[in-house]
C-alpha cells in the first residue's frame, strides 16, 4: 500500500477566476481593470461526424501583459488547455513561435506571447455525433506584467451536426490562416539543415561547456536563392530553448552569430549549456529549440530538433575557434550571475558520507521516534530469544528501510525522466498518500492497543505478559513505516546530500537514497546485531503492555497532525471526511480483532476483505482539490509569528533586490516537521521579526505544503531537494545571498540578517 501511494502525486491549481462557459470569457487580473479575454473558435460553420477540423483558443491580453509558451524560460507557467469533447479526438497544441520577454530588471529571461494569440489544435469529431458537436475547454494559463496573476476561463461552445461540412466565415478562417503562419517550420520545409555540435564528449554534473549550431541553406551551388539568416538583433534572442533530454539550464547565445564558411549560405551559434547530471556520452542526445529567420520574402521560425555530434577539437565550423575561448567551468562570480552565488557542489564519495549520518540524525526527529521506540520495545521481547531470531529482525528491518527507500529512488527518477520536478518528502504533497499513511497509523496503534494482532504464526503462550517474538516480516513492515514518516523532515547534512541525488544520475539516486536507508536503520541493526547488546534492555514483563499503549497514543498524536495538514491543504469539510474514514477503519479492524479472539478463521479473513476493500474504495473517491477561494494573490494570511510574508515569486525578490531592500525567503511545508521546529523556537521570536523590520525586509514565503513545481526548481538551483531551506538576500545587490542552516539558532540567524540588512546602511 505505501509502494502504491508513493506513486500518486497530485498537482493542485489555484484559478483566480472561473467565467460562465460560453464561446467568449474574460477575467480581470488581480484586482485591476486589466483583463484577459478568451474565445473557443472552430473553423466550421457545420461538421460532419467523424470531421477533421481545426479548433482553438483565441487569448486577448490588455498592452503591457504576456502569457506563456510550453517552454516558460525562468518563471511562468506554460498556457494550459483542457478539452471536453465526449468521443472526439483533441490533437496536441500547434504552439506559435512565442518571442522573448526580459523580467525582473533583465534578470529572467521567459517566453510567451503578448497582445493576443491564437493556440490552434486539430480536432475529429466524434464518428456518432448528431444534432450538435459540444465543445467545453479550461483555459488555464499565468498573466505576467510586473506581478504574475494565474488564471482560469471556461469556455463552451456547440457546432451543428449535418452530413456535409460548411466553412467557418472568413474572419475566423483568417485567424486559423494567420496562426498557421507564425508556426515554427522544419529544416526540410524551409529548405535548410541543422547540425549541433559539442566542444566535450561527456559532462559531468555541474560542468558547463559550449554547442555550436550551425544552419545552412542554398545547399545547390547553381542556383540563384536566397539564403537564410538570423533575425536577431539581441544574441540572447537567438534561440529559444525547449526542455531536452539533455538536462540543461536555459539555453543562451554565449558569443554573437559568426559567417559560415559556405559562401556566405549559413551562419552559426555558440550556446553556452548546463549539465544538471552526469552524461557520460553527449553525441546523440538532441537539441530542441527554435531559431527566427529572415530573408527578403519575410521572417520564418525554424524548428529544432537534432542529435548532437562531438568535435572538441574543431570542424568546418569557423564558430568552433571560439569554443577554446570558453571556461569549461566558470568561477564563483560567473556562477553567481545576477541571481546569486550557488552553494559548491559536494563529491560524490562526501554526499553518500552526508546521506549516511543524515539518515542516522533522522532517528532523533519527532517523525521517526515512534517508529524506532517501537522497534527499541522489540528488543525487549526478543532479548531472550536466540540470536538468529534476532539478527532475522535486525536485517529484515534494515531490508523494509532500503527497499522504501529504493521505492522513493525510482519513483523520483520516473517521475523526473517524465519531466516532473519533485523533491524530498514529495508524497506528502498527495492528499491520498496522506490518508494512506493516517490509515496505516490508526491500524498499527489499534495493534499496539491490542485490539487485534498483526502475526504469521500462532500467539505466544502467555499474552499477559507479552505476545512473544513476531515474524521478522513485521519488522520488514515497520522499517516501511520508518521511512514513509521519515520523509517530513530534514536533518542535517541530509539536504545537502539529497540535493546533490536529484541534480545527478539515476544510478547516484539510489546510491545517496540507499546510504539515508542504512543510517535511518543502524540504531537498531547494531543492537540487533552486535552480541550482547540486546541483553541490557528491561526483561519482559506486565508493563510492556503498558508501554505498547503509550506508543500507539504516540502514532495517533502522528494521525492528528496528518490530519492537520490535509485539513490545511483541502480544507476542514476534507478533514472531516478522512477523521470520519479513519473512524470507520478503527471499527472495521476492531471487529476483525474480534473475530481472532473467538478464533472465527472465516469471519476474521472476511472483515480482512471488507476493510482492504473499504480503503482502497475510498482512497479512489477522495476529494484531492483544494477548496475554492484563498488568499489574494501574492499576499499570504497574518502569520502567528507576525511577519507580513508575502507568496514567493522570483520576480518579485528580485525586484525587491533591485530596489536595494534586503530580502528573506523561507521555503517551508506544513507537513514539514523540521519547518515547524524553527518557526516556533526561531521565527516566531520578536527579535527576529524586530531585526527585519529595522533593516526594511522583504520576506517571502514559499509554501511547499502542495505540488509546486516553481518551488521545487528554485531548491533544486540550490543544490537542496526539500524543505526547510532559508535566504537572505543582502541589501546590496553585488553582494551573493547567504544560505541558512536547515536547524535555526537565534543568534546565529539574526547576525545574518543584520549584516545583510546593514550591506547599504541604515
Amino acid at each position: 500500500m505505501i509502494g502504491m501511494a508513493m506513486l500518486g502525486l497530485l498537482v493542485l491549481s489555484a484559478p483566480s477566476a472561473l467565467a460562465a462557459p460560453g464561446p467568449r470569457g474574460e477575467t480581470a487580473l488581480g484586482g485591476s481593470d486589466a483583463r484577459v479575454r478568451a474565445e473557443l473558435l472552430v473553423d466550421a460553420a457545420r461538421v460532419a461526424p467523424g470531421d477533421s477540423v481545426r479548433i482553438g483558443v483565441l487569448l486577448e491580453l490588455e498592452p503591457g501583459w504576456h502569457v506563456y509558451w510550453k517552454h516558460p524560460g525562468d518563471s511562468g507557467a506554460a498556457t494550459e488547455l483542457t478539452w471536453r469533447a465526449p468521443g472526439s479526438e483533441i490533437g496536441p497544441i500547434r504552439w506559435p513561435a512565442p518571442r522573448v520577454f526580459r523580467e525582473a530588471e533583465g534578470l529572467l529571461t521567459t517566453f510567451g506571447y503578448e497582445g493576443d494569440v491564437l493556440l490552434a489544435q486539430q480536432a475529429v469529431v466524434a464518428k456518432a455525433a448528431t444534432g450538435s458537436w459540444s465543445l467545453e475547454v479550461d483555459v488555464d494559463f499565468v498573466a505576467c506584467l510586473i506581478e504574475c496573476i494565474p488564471g482560469r476561463i471556461q469556455l463552451a461552445s456547440s457546432i451543428p451536426v449535418g452530413e456535409t461540412h460548411a466553412p467557418a466565415a472568413p474572419p475566423i478562417r483568417d485567424r486559423f490562416e494567420l496562426a498557421a503562419s507564425r508556426l515554427p517550420r522544419t529544416p526540410e520545409a524551409l529548405g535548410a539543415s541543422v547540425v549541433a555540435r559539442a566542444s566535450r564528449d561527456a559532462a559531468s554534473a555541474g560542468d558547463d561547456f559550449a554547442l555550436v549550431l550551425e544552419i545552412t541553406s542554398c545547399h545547390e551551388r547553381g542556383r540563384d536563392c536566397r539564403p537564410w539568416t538570423l533575425d536577431a538583433t539581441d544574441a540572447s534572442d537567438a534561440f529559444i530553448p525547449e526542455r531536452s533530454d539533455l538536462r540543461l539550464s536555459a539555453l543562451g547565445l554565449s558569443h554573437a552569430p559568426t559567417a559560415a564558411t559556405d559562401s556566405g549560405r549559413g551562419f552559426s551559434l555558440v550556446l553556452s549549456a548546463h549539465a544538471f547530471e552526469n552524461e557520460s556520452q553527449l553525441a546523440g542526445q538532441r537539441l530542441r529549440g527554435v531559431v527566427p529567420l529572415a530573408r527578403a520574402d519575410g521572417p520564418a521560425h525554424l524548428v529544432v530538433d537534432v542529435p548532437i555530434a562531438v568535435d572538441p577539437k574543431g570542424g568546418s565550423s569557423a564558430a568552433f575557434e571560439v569554443i577554446a575561448a570558453l571556461p569549461s567551468a566558470p568561477d564563483d562570480e560567473e556562477r553567481a550571475g545576477s541571481s546569486g552565488a550557488r552553494p559548491a557542489t559536494p563529491t560524490l564519495a562526501l554526499a553518500l558520507m552526508l546521506a549516511l549520518l543524515g539518515g542516522l540524525i533522522l532517528n532523533l526527529m519527532p517523525c521517526v521516534l515512534p517508529v524506532l521506540a517501537i522497534k527499541i520495545f522489540a528488543i525487549t521481547d526478543l532479548a531472550q530469544a536466540e540470536r538468529e531470531q534476532v539478527v532475522r529482525h535486525g536485517l529484515a528491518y534494515l531490508a523494509g528501510v532500503v527497499a522504501s527507500m529504493w521505492a522513493l529512488a525510482a519513483v523520483v527518477v520516473a517521475l523526473r525522466a517524465a519531466g516532473s520536478a519533485v523533491g524530498w518528502g514529495f508524497q506528502l504533497q498527495d492528499p491520498i498518500f496522506l490518508a494512506a499513511i493516517c490509515t496505516i497509523l490508526v491500524v498499527f496503534a489499534l495493534n499496539l492497543f491490542g485490539a487485534f494482532e498483526i502475526t504469521l504464526q500462532p500467539s505466544g503462550p502467555d499474552l499477559g505478559h507479552s505476545a512473544g517474538p513476531s515474524h521478522p516480516s513485521r519488522s520488514f513492515f515497520e522499517g516501511t513505516l520508518a521511512v514513509a514518516l521519515a520523509t517530513p523532515c530534514t536533518a542535517p547534512f541530509l539536504g545537502t546530500a539529497v540535493g546533490f541525488a536529484f541534480a545527478s544520475s539515476g544510478l547516484v539516486i539510489f546510491g545517496v537514497f540507499t546510504a539515508i536507508g542504512v543510517g535511518l536503520a543502524a540504531p537498531f541493526v547494531l543492537v540487533a546485531l552486535v552480541p550482547g547488546w540486546a541483553r541490557f534492555v528491561p526483561r519482559p514483563g506486565p508493563w510492556m503492555l503498558r508501554v505498547r499503549q503509550a506508543l500507539a497514543f504516540a502514532l495517533l498524536a502522528t494521525v492528528v497532525w496528518l490530519a492537520w495538514v490535509a485539513g490545511r491543504a483541502l480544507g476542514v469539510d476534507a478533514q472531516s471526511l478522512l477523521i470520519a474514514y479513519l473512524l470507520v477503519v478503527a471499527l472495521l479492524v476492531w471487529a476483525l480483532g474480534l473475530a481472532q479472539a473467538t478464533a472465527r478463521t472465516g469471519l476474521a479473513r472476511g472483515l480482512t476483505a471488507v476493510t482492504l476493500a473499504f480503503v482502497v474504495g475510498a482512497l479512489a473517491v477522495a476529494p484531492s482539490d483544494p477548496p475554492p477561494g484563498g488568499d489574494t494573490p501574492g499576499v499570504l494570511a497574518t502569520s502567528p509569528d507576525g511577519i507580513p510574508w508575502k507568496a514567493f515569486d522570483p520576480t518579485a525578490v528580485a525586484r525587491e533586490r533591485a530596489a536595494g531592500r534586503p530580502v528573506f525567503v523561507e521555503f517551508t511545508a506544513d507537513w514539514c516537521i523540521t519547518c515547524k521546529v524553527n518557526e516556533a523556537v526561531v521565527l516566531s521570536q520578536g527579535a527576529v521579526r524586530d531585526e527585519l523590520e529595522k533593516w526594511g525586509y522583504a520576506s517571502f514565503k514559499a509554501d511547499w505544503t502542495t505540488r509546486d513545481d516553481a518551488i521545487t526548481l528554485e531548491l533544486a538551483e540550490w543544490g537542496r531537494a526539500g524543505v526547510p531551506m532559508y535566504v537572505v538576500y543582502p541589501a546590496d545587490p553585488d553582494r551573493a545571498p547567504e544560505l541558512l542552516p536547515e536547524l535555526l539558532t537565534l543568534d546565529a540567524t539574526l547576525e545574518v540578517l543584520r549584516e545583510a540588512g546593514r550591506s547599504r546602511g541604515v
